[in-house]
């Protein structure tokens, strides 16, 4: 039996997934005059968005494998890909700088080189100066390579291995993309403020599609189903869980995602490694960092290893945790880091293209049209990296508008002007209005959602029962919780804390 289409409500498109890209996608979307719903099955920023390096690179690491002249050569289809994305980081940079310099924290990377190595330094002079020509003049990536007086230039020089086979420093301009989280959030924000309707904890299931081209949307939370609403347009911008969305009828042999785990470990560093990080390629030939995070916390990663199960249980694996530290110590014998040095680490699932000629994914952004699956006017999208939301947003938003028209006029008159975004909260702040606004005005739902996504006061540190338990008494009277309800999401945030960002073991 066909459903009674005037029963439901209509959306032009329903945004399923509150990540980076599909906060980006409502934002442009809603400005634009399209009636949009965004859907997430959990909070804002709950997958890869949350769990990244955090790095908004130059596009270097495009062109980082061991031979890349050999590499290159035999690869052509692999030089363009890199030379590609190099060119979007690039543009990537530039825009984000210049409209979000509150979001992007500078510092000085440091590559060194070594007699021997496979990367050698006319390697980086030759990639730099192609990058300079594939981007925007400005902010400028500061090339240079330093040869002599290495401590004096750079400080934490003296930790480095190998000084006698030491032949230069390669260091540039980058920059640390500070809290993603917040990116996520206020994108929300601001495409509901156009009118887009925003439904957190809410899960998904494509129905069937309609006579006239339209998808029937189930909505549902924990205790069962809410409603059923009508999509013009559908966009899957679930992350690894792209494919979950897919109804089994529909669903293909071939997966649109290949996921790939990250970890990392924060460390406290010295005050010679303030302002600086370091790049390298670790032993297995993949690109490895030391950055900063927040302060004398440092981090290094990532890790790159398969991932076939859900990204919400991915978990920084004691293996993980050893196999950084080693690296790192390669890297820095200097320092001599322990299990008991890392204070927070995590884990993303990076939600890669799948290709079954690269194991590890085809990170080259990709839109996927699904027509050919059976489902025409349902989009979906993998590879797409925090740096580069705005043009991803920007992307969907023009594939949306070759399927169908707005029916608003553009919401332009409620657009906050992109240059001005919210500040990130000082911790000295009154942090009490600060986690109550999160539930009243910002949709936080539980103490996850205040303390890391919405004031990261938890990020990179572990708070104590005494902190957690004030922040949950604070917003008790919005959501309802009495004593029990408290101490209960106390104790489930503190073991999500154990869990999920584990810290070495003591000394």
């Amino acid at each position: 039996m066909t459903p009674n289409r005037a029963e439901h409500k209509l959306f032009d498109v329903v945004v399923v997934g509150g990540g980076i890209n599909g906060t980006s996608a409502a934002r442009e979307l809603s400005a634009s005059g399209f009636r949009v719903l965004l859907a997430e099955k959990k909070d804002l920023a709950n997958g890869a968005s949350s769990r990244s390096s955090r790095i908004l690179h130059c596009g270097l690491r495009y062109f980082e494998t061991s031979h890349p002249v050999r590499t290159f050569a035999f690869s052509p289809r692999r030089l363009y890909g890199a030379i590609k994305m190099a060119k979007a980081s690039m543009e990537a940079r530039e825009e984000l700088v210049r409209l979000q310099p509150e979001r992007c924290k500078p510092f000085t990377m440091c590559f060194p080189l070594y007699r021997g190595d496979d990367i050698r330094g006319w390697h980086l002079d030759m990639g730099f100066a192609l990058l300079k020509r594939l981007g925007p003049p400005d902010p400028s990536l500061e090339y240079r390579r330093i040869t002599a007086d290495l401590d004096m230039e750079l400080p934490f020089a003296t930790d480095l291995r190998d000084r006698r086979q030491l032949r230069s420093i390669a260091t540039y301009r980058e920059y640390m993309i500070d809290w993603p989280d917040r990116i996520c959030v206020d994108l929300a924000l601001e495409a509901e403020r156009n009118g887009a309707e925003l439904r957190l904890f809410t899960r998904v299931t494509l129905g069937e599609r309609l006579p006239s081209g339209e998808w029937i949307i189930e909505l549902s939370d924990g205790a069962g189903p809410i409603e059923q609403v009508i999509a013009k347009v559908v966009l899957n911008l679930t992350g690894t869980w792209m494919d979950d969305l897919i109804p089994p009828g529909r669903a293909s042999s071939t997966p649109l995602v290949r996921g790939t785990k990250g970890a990392h470990v924060v460390v406290r560093l010295p005050d010679r490694y303030q302002g600086f990080g370091v790049a390298t390629l670790h032993r297995g030939g993949m690109p490895f960092y030391c950055l900063p995070l927040d302060g004398d916390r440092f981090y290094f990663g990532p890790t790159e290893t398969p991932y076939d199960g859900d990204a919400d249980k991915a978990r920084p694996s004691s293996q993980d945790i050893d196999f950084l530290l080693g690296e790192a110590n390669y890297l820095l014998p200097g320092l001599n880091l322990q299990r008991c040095d890392v204070e927070f680490s995590w884990a993303g699932v990076r939600p890669l293209t799948y290709d079954p000629d690269e194991p590890m994914g085809r990170r080259t952004r990709e839109i996927h049209d699904l027509r050919e699956r059976g489902m025409p006017g349902v989009l979906a999208m993998t590879a797409g990296p925090i740096m580069s939301h705005r043009s991803a947003g920007r992307d969907l938003r023009d594939s949306v508008m070759g399927l169908i028209t707005p029916s608003r006029e553009r919401a332009l008159a409620t657009c906050i002007p992109e240059n001005v975004v919210s500040a990130r909260i000082p911790r000295s702040a009154d942090q009490e209005e600060a986690c109550r606004s999160a539930v009243l005005s910002e949709h936080a739902r539980d103490l996850r959602g205040i303390l890391y996504t919405r004031t990261a006061r938890a990020w990179g540190r572990h708070l104590d029962r005494d902190t957690v338990e004030h922040t949950a008494k604070c917003v008790a009277d919005l959501l309802d919780w009495g004593p029990e309800q408290v101490a209960a999401q106390v104790d489930e945030f503190l073991e999500h804390q154990r869990s999920a960002f584990p810290h070495g073991s003591a000394c």
